[in-house]
Protein backbone atom coordinates (compact mmCIF):
# COMPACT_ATOMS: atom_id res chain seq x y z
CA UNK A 1 0.00 0.00 0.00
CA UNK A 2 1.15 3.39 -1.26
CA UNK A 3 0.63 6.59 1.10
CA UNK A 4 0.40 9.79 -0.30
CA UNK A 5 1.24 13.57 0.76
CA UNK A 6 1.06 16.61 -0.31
CA UNK A 7 4.83 16.00 -1.75
CA UNK A 8 5.71 12.39 -0.71
CA UNK A 9 5.14 9.27 -2.07
CA UNK A 10 5.60 6.53 1.17
CA UNK A 11 6.41 3.27 -0.66
CA UNK A 12 8.05 -0.29 0.21
CA UNK A 13 11.57 -0.55 -0.62
CA UNK A 14 12.20 -1.52 -4.15
CA UNK A 15 15.63 -2.66 -5.65
CA UNK A 16 16.29 0.30 -7.43
CA UNK A 17 16.29 2.15 -4.11
CA UNK A 18 19.87 0.23 -3.18
CA UNK A 19 21.98 2.87 -4.28
CA UNK A 20 20.06 5.86 -3.00
CA UNK A 21 19.79 3.93 0.34
CA UNK A 22 23.62 3.66 0.56
CA UNK A 23 24.69 6.90 0.08
CA UNK A 24 22.03 8.62 2.27
CA UNK A 25 22.76 5.95 5.36
CA UNK A 26 26.22 6.05 4.34
CA UNK A 27 26.35 9.38 6.70
CA UNK A 28 27.01 9.43 10.68
CA UNK A 29 25.32 12.37 11.28
CA UNK A 30 22.02 10.78 9.70
CA UNK A 31 23.23 7.18 11.32
CA UNK A 32 23.99 8.30 14.60
CA UNK A 33 20.13 9.03 15.76
CA UNK A 34 18.84 5.68 14.85
CA UNK A 35 18.59 2.75 16.89
CA UNK A 36 18.95 0.29 14.02
CA UNK A 37 20.73 2.24 11.43
CA UNK A 38 24.63 0.56 11.47
CA UNK A 39 27.51 3.12 10.42
CA UNK A 40 28.79 2.68 7.71
CA UNK A 41 26.32 1.48 6.36
CA UNK A 42 27.09 -1.06 3.13
CA UNK A 43 25.59 -2.71 0.38
CA UNK A 44 24.93 -6.13 2.86
CA UNK A 45 22.98 -3.86 4.95
CA UNK A 46 21.04 -2.04 2.23
CA UNK A 47 20.47 -5.62 0.54
CA UNK A 48 19.37 -7.33 3.65
CA UNK A 49 16.56 -3.63 4.55
CA UNK A 50 15.13 -4.30 1.04
CA UNK A 51 14.50 -7.85 0.70
CA UNK A 52 13.24 -8.35 4.42
CA UNK A 53 10.00 -7.03 5.74
CA UNK A 54 9.42 -6.51 9.15
CA UNK A 55 6.57 -9.12 10.84
CA UNK A 56 5.15 -6.55 13.10
CA UNK A 57 6.12 -2.98 11.39
CA UNK A 58 4.75 -1.22 8.05
CA UNK A 59 8.28 0.09 6.51
CA UNK A 60 8.30 2.48 4.28
CA UNK A 61 10.80 4.74 1.54
CA UNK A 62 10.23 8.30 1.34
CA UNK A 63 9.94 9.59 -2.02
CA UNK A 64 9.92 13.10 -3.13
CA UNK A 65 7.58 13.04 -6.10
CA UNK A 66 8.88 16.00 -8.11
CA UNK A 67 12.12 14.56 -8.16
CA UNK A 68 11.20 10.81 -7.99
CA UNK A 69 13.95 10.46 -5.74
CA UNK A 70 14.34 8.64 -2.71
CA UNK A 71 14.54 10.85 0.43
CA UNK A 72 14.37 8.80 3.57
CA UNK A 73 12.62 6.24 5.42
CA UNK A 74 9.34 5.77 7.70
CA UNK A 75 7.90 3.04 9.75
CA UNK A 76 5.48 2.53 12.28
CA UNK A 77 4.64 -0.56 14.29
CA UNK A 78 1.56 -2.36 15.18
CA UNK A 79 1.95 -1.18 18.41
CA UNK A 80 1.95 2.27 17.09
CA UNK A 81 5.86 3.14 17.86
CA UNK A 82 6.71 5.20 14.67
CA UNK A 83 10.36 5.99 13.04
CA UNK A 84 11.76 8.19 10.83
CA UNK A 85 14.86 9.10 9.43
CA UNK A 86 15.51 11.87 6.33
CA UNK A 87 18.79 12.63 4.14
CA UNK A 88 20.85 15.29 5.07
CA UNK A 89 20.75 17.20 1.92
CA UNK A 90 17.01 16.93 2.75
CA UNK A 91 16.79 18.31 6.36
CA UNK A 92 15.10 21.43 7.29
CA UNK A 93 12.60 21.46 4.28
CA UNK A 94 9.65 19.93 6.26
CA UNK A 95 9.65 16.28 5.14
CA UNK A 96 10.12 15.36 8.35
CA UNK A 97 7.03 16.94 9.13
CA UNK A 98 4.95 15.67 6.19
CA UNK A 99 6.46 12.13 6.87
CA UNK A 100 5.69 12.30 10.71
CA UNK A 101 2.07 13.41 9.63
CA UNK A 102 1.37 11.13 7.34
CA UNK A 103 2.52 8.06 8.87
CA UNK A 104 0.84 8.82 11.75
CA UNK A 105 -2.68 8.97 10.32
CA UNK A 106 -2.25 5.69 8.71
CA UNK A 107 -1.54 4.31 12.14
CA UNK A 108 -5.07 5.84 13.43
CA UNK A 109 -7.17 4.89 10.29
CA UNK A 110 -5.61 1.71 8.58
CA UNK A 111 -4.10 -0.05 12.11
CA UNK A 112 -6.91 1.37 14.39
CA UNK A 113 -4.64 2.25 17.11
CA UNK A 114 -5.71 4.53 20.06
CA UNK A 115 -1.96 6.29 19.96
CA UNK A 116 0.99 6.57 17.82
CA UNK A 117 4.59 7.18 20.16
CA UNK A 118 8.17 7.66 19.90
CA UNK A 119 11.38 7.86 21.37
CA UNK A 120 14.63 9.57 20.82
CA UNK A 121 17.95 10.65 22.15
CA UNK A 122 17.36 13.59 24.74
CA UNK A 123 20.54 15.48 22.43
CA UNK A 124 18.36 15.33 19.45
CA UNK A 125 16.80 18.48 19.73
CA UNK A 126 15.49 18.53 16.10
CA UNK A 127 13.36 15.52 17.20
CA UNK A 128 11.99 17.89 20.09
CA UNK A 129 11.18 19.94 18.04
CA UNK A 130 9.05 18.05 15.20
CA UNK A 131 7.50 16.34 17.93
CA UNK A 132 5.75 19.70 19.35
CA UNK A 133 5.52 20.83 15.39
CA UNK A 134 3.56 18.14 14.84
CA UNK A 135 1.32 17.58 17.98
CA UNK A 136 2.70 14.91 20.03
CA UNK A 137 3.12 15.72 23.65
CA UNK A 138 6.35 14.32 25.86
CA UNK A 139 5.58 11.97 28.38
CA UNK A 140 7.81 10.58 31.05
CA UNK A 141 10.94 8.97 30.46
CA UNK A 142 11.79 5.29 30.34
CA UNK A 143 13.98 2.44 28.70
CA UNK A 144 13.57 1.86 25.09
CA UNK A 145 13.77 -1.81 23.74
CA UNK A 146 15.28 -2.77 21.15
CA UNK A 147 14.37 -5.77 19.39
CA UNK A 148 17.48 -8.32 19.40
CA UNK A 149 19.73 -5.59 22.10
CA UNK A 150 16.35 -4.76 24.95
CA UNK A 151 16.22 -1.85 26.90
CA UNK A 152 18.52 0.68 25.85
CA UNK A 153 19.43 3.98 27.89
CA UNK A 154 16.09 5.97 29.31
CA UNK A 155 14.84 7.44 26.62
CA UNK A 156 12.56 11.03 25.97
CA UNK A 157 9.21 9.66 25.07
CA UNK A 158 6.13 11.08 22.98
CA UNK A 159 2.79 10.66 22.21
CA UNK A 160 0.20 11.75 19.77
CA UNK A 161 -3.49 10.75 21.10
CA UNK A 162 -6.11 9.63 18.85
CA UNK A 163 -9.09 12.08 19.15
CA UNK A 164 -11.66 12.27 16.70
Amino acid sequence: MELQSERLTLRHYMKSDKEPLIDLLNDKEVSKWTERIPFPYLEKHADWWINNKPVNEHVYAIIKRDENCLIGGTNISIKGEIGCWIGRSYWNQGFATETIERIAKFGFEELQVGKVWAATRKENEAVFRLMEKTGFSRVKDRPYYVEGIGDTKIRPHFELLNRP
